[in-house]
């Protein structure tokens, strides 16, 4: 199921808020109370309500930064500021697929490691299968998820928890809606 959840979060917390260099073509639509551009400082800020759309995923957060990488001194357009390097979206954060639900206090995408880090009572749903930890971060490139938490179990070890409702021969069989 994390893998699953991996790979969807790939094509939608990775992919819609990154204005450029998104994997869809598909336009990406951001909505927000408010929008700062901090040009020296190569970031935009968008704040209340946040909602960034792209096709059937669905991105909300009270706070969404957007960073830019910057251009060697001389490059020649006049702005300085590349591509999206980094995003990051905090309180309450929210995606949400047809397939998929995750939710957080704070997400993080850096493009230069390939990793989304989820963190703070993390929940990622797919159909009936529920997973919670504190701390969940996803690879792009290679769909692995690892799931953390600071909750003790018994042992006093950290324990992450997951409820996954195997899937019958009959279920494959299914006609899907």
């Amino acid at each position: 199921m994390a893998v699953a959840i991996a790979a969807s979060l790939l094509g939608g917390l990775a992919a819609a808020p990154a204005v450029a260099q998104n994997s869809s073509s598909a336009p990406v639509d951001i909505s927000a109370d408010e929008q700062e551009t901090i040009s020296s400082q190569c970031k935009t800020i968008f704040r209340g309500a946040v909602e960034v759309l792209q096709e059937t995923s669905r991105l909300r957060a009270a706070k969404m930064t957007l960073y830019n990488q910057k251009k060697a001194k001389g490059s020649g357009d006049g702005n300085g500021c590349g591509n999206v390097d980094r995003v990051e979206a905090e309180g309450e954060v929210f995606y949400v697929t047809p397939k998929q639900t995750v939710r957080g206090d704070r997400a993080t995408y850096d493009y230069a490691s390939n990793t989304i880090v989820v963190t703070g009572n993390v929940i990622a749903i797919q159909g009936q299968d529920v997973a919670r930890g504190d701390r969940m971060v996803v690879n792009t490139k290679t769909n692995d998820v690892r799931m953390e938490s600071s909750v003790k179990g018994a042992g006093k070890k950290n324990r992450v928890r997951a409820v996954v409702y195997p899937s019958t021969s009959d279920d494959a069989n299914k006609p899907k809606p």
